[in-house]
């Protein structure tokens, strides 16, 4: 596969997960961005972990 086949795949999967109706369809998105990401790892291309999200709490909202 090409390298940025796989990195668009790893993307998309990405954004999929944080835009997914249903928490079924998020763990889905999910668990293909990790798969991509450890297909990335075996290849000669940097790559870095994807952020962690908290679905908790919006971004920027600090209650403390």
């Amino acid at each position: 596969m090409d390298i940025n086949y796989i990195l668009s795949r790893e993307q998309i999967s990405l954004h999929n997960s944080l835009n997914s109706p249903s928490m079924e369809a998020r763990i889905a998105h999910t668990a293909f961005a990790k798969a991509y990401g450890k297909l990335l790892k075996g290849s000669p291309f940097p790559h870095r972990e994807p952020i962690q999200l908290d679905f908790r709490r919006a971004p920027g909202n600090d209650d403390s």
